[in-house]
């Protein structure tokens, strides 16, 4: 990989990594636009779904500061605009780059993730005359998402969600990764449901052993949650119930992995409940490596874009034990391929936890038509596969 400025007055502060061997013979372009190349779940995705494509060749462009991913996508010979604005919006100076880049690089299609990149990848398509393509990838507009949300956090909620319903009308089509996130985002902006099309985000069953968990006479229950450490993804509630669990199974443990704002708050709720010995916070882990050291997963978030980390369990074998979410509905049917309990409930996730420490041998049955539904329908392949096909087909039909 290499670095340099690209010529041009209008480029001149602005980085591309290249590989030698650049895609050749991809009739069509699509420029993927996003905030930044960090480690979100967003930007994963696009990696993850990128490199797969075959028919297209992909060009990536990421508006602000942050490119731990870049040279993964170098590495894929797939070329990465920096633009890396370290201010937070700079919305005028992102236009001017994003427009010149734009130019230069003559996209068929532009695909946009996250408001930001969206606003403005919206506007320059517009004016350039390119087919944009809008992401949605979580509930953002939802009652339940915005809960915790400070009131100068929803102020900027409120006028995004203004700017994005205004602009909204310059794309040609939408891609949500869930039927709720569909018409979560359909009805607070106001798009005609047959504008969105759903591809969940897949993952990549090779990165994960397939190991129903076998119960062992002795052996303590290990459980698993993963997610960031947020109030959204219910943990409190969690470890609240895992509590009143250890009255009944005082050996079980649960691990959490993730990181976030809620470590402290968390941490302090697991001392003074003294569950030290048997609630740990793990931080950010390498999750393939670590899934199969746990017989059970558990999942109480409260909102979700798409249940990722439920099809990596469901991949790796593991019962799964998920908050009755909409959208964890998509994934998981109850009783058939997991267990679902109420959302927010410390009593309902006690229950589902004494069910699962009972009902061991049905939990895994479950866990393997878990895993054959998942190798169905979100095997990362084929999900990248419909991505690049609807990407083609908006490219040839005309509005």
């Amino acid at each position: 990989m290499h670095s340099d400025a690209i010529p041009g007055t209008e480029l001149k502060n602005v980085t591309i990594a290249v590989n030698n061997g650049s895609p050749t013979g991809m009739p069509k372009k699509v420029l993927f636009v996003i905030d930044t190349l960090q480690t979100g779940g967003a930007e994963q995705s696009l990696f993850a779904n990128a490199i797969r494509f075959r028919s297209m060749q992909p060009v990536v462009c990421h508006l602000y500061a942050g490119d731990l991913l870049k040279q993964q996508f170098a590495a894929h010979t797939i070329p990465v605009y920096s633009v890396g604005l370290k201010k937070k919006y700079g919305f005028a100076e992102a236009y001017k780059q994003l427009k010149a880049i734009v130019q230069k690089e003559q996209p068929d299609i532009i695909v946009a993730y996250l408001t930001r990149s969206e606003l403005i990848a919206r506007l320059v398509a517009r004016f350039s005359h390119i087919p944009v393509i809008g992401t949605f990838v979580s509930e953002l507009y939802s009652d339940t998402y915005n809960t915790a949300l400070s009131v100068k956090a929803k102020m900027a909620v409120s006028f995004f969600k203004w700017a994005n319903k205004t602009t909204a009308r310059f794309c040609k089509g939408f891609v949500a990764n869930s039927e709720e996130v569909k018409m979560s985002n359909a009805k607070a902006l106001g798009i005609a449901l047959n504008k969105i099309e759903v591809i969940n985000r897949g993952r990549d069953s090779n990165l994960f052993r397939f190991h129903v968990p076998q119960a062992q006479p002795g052996k303590p229950l290990r459980f698993l949650n993963v997610g960031r450490l947020v109030p959204i993804k219910g943990q409190r509630d969690l470890i609240l119930a895992f509590q009143k669990f250890l009255l009944t199974c005082p050996d079980a443990v649960l691990h959490i992995a993730g990181e976030g704002p809620a470590r402290e708050p968390l941490t302090k709720l697991i001392n003074d409940l003294g569950v030290q010995n048997n609630v740990v916070l793990l931080g950010s882990q390498d999750i393939p490596q670590l899934i199969n050291k746990y017989d059970c997963f558990v999942f109480p978030s409260h909102s979700e874009g798409f249940s990722g980390a439920i099809v990596e369990a469901m991949f790796a074998g593991l019962p799964v034990l998920a908050s009755d979410i909409a959208v964890n509905k998509e994934v998981i049917t109850h009783m058939n391929t997991g267990y679902l309990f109420e959302r927010g409930s410390e009593k309902s996730i006690q229950q589902a936890l004494l069910w699962y420490k009972d009902n061991i041998a049905v939990a895994n049955e479950l866990a393997v038509k878990a895993n054959e539904h998942a190798r169905q329908n979100f095997e990362l392949d084929t999900i990248a596969g419909k991505l690049e096909n609807y990407l083609l087909n908006m490219i040839i039909v005309k509005n």
